[in-house]
């Protein structure tokens, strides 16, 4: 199990990595913002170079596999925000020693330092200050599952249920927005959808 999430993080250094790079898609467009939660933006970018990371590793999906891996940003993203929200606190020394860690198995996955530098395009030294960061909101994010993961009361469905059940609809709480969706949709005129 670690070693399968030590991957996962391995090569989601390397889609941040590849994120860097500025990315021209087929239609002239350098990159989007997809969505943005909090201060931080998910581009779209970021999305394909997991996309090709996944596929890189050969693993496929039954469903769309951009939509699960934006579902997958998404919830880090809102963990992170709340995570800032809370005051969560990394200390360096975890960030670093975690940084050495991986950047010791990209190493040895990639063969060498050089190696490395010619997969990146880019000298060490700015992968780390990259990855440092990556690191710090990763190790956040993390902090805030287990925050969330001890809080959780042991509830089935069926427990909520009946305490909605028996709670006058008046007596329970009004609890204002956190979050908000919104969504920009442009229709195509009847001619674009044609020659579409």
């Amino acid at each position: 199990m670690r070693k399968a999430i030590n991957a996962i993080l391995i090569f989601a250094f390397m889609a941040i990595s590849a994120n860097s790079y500025s990315q021209k898609y087929n239609n002239g467009l350098v990159d989007k913002t997809v969505a943005i939660i909090g201060n931080d933006m998910i581009q779209l970018s970021t999305i394909e170079a997991e996309v090709q990371m996944m596929m890189v590793q050969g693993i496929t999906s039954d469903h769309n596999i951009r939509c699960e891996i934006l579902e997958d940003l998404l919830k880090n993203k809102l963990l992170l925000t709340q995570a800032r929200l809370d005051s969560i606190i990394v200390s360096p020394e975890n960030v670093e020693a975690e940084l050495g860690n991986r950047i010791q198995q990209v190493l040895t996955q990639l063969g060498g330092e050089k190696a490395l530098e010619e997969y990146f395009k880019k000298p060490l030294f700015k992968l780390r200050q990259e990855w440092r960061e990556a690191i710090h909101e990763q190790l956040l994010t993390q902090e805030m599952q287990r925050k969330v993961a001890q809080g959780a009361p042991e509830l089935t469905p069926s427990d909520v249920q009946a305490f909605y059940d028996r709670t006058p609809k008046d007596s329970l709480p009004i609890i204002s927005t956190q979050y908000q969706i919104k969504q920009i949709v442009l229709y195509p005129n009847k001619e674009a959808a044609v020659m579409a």
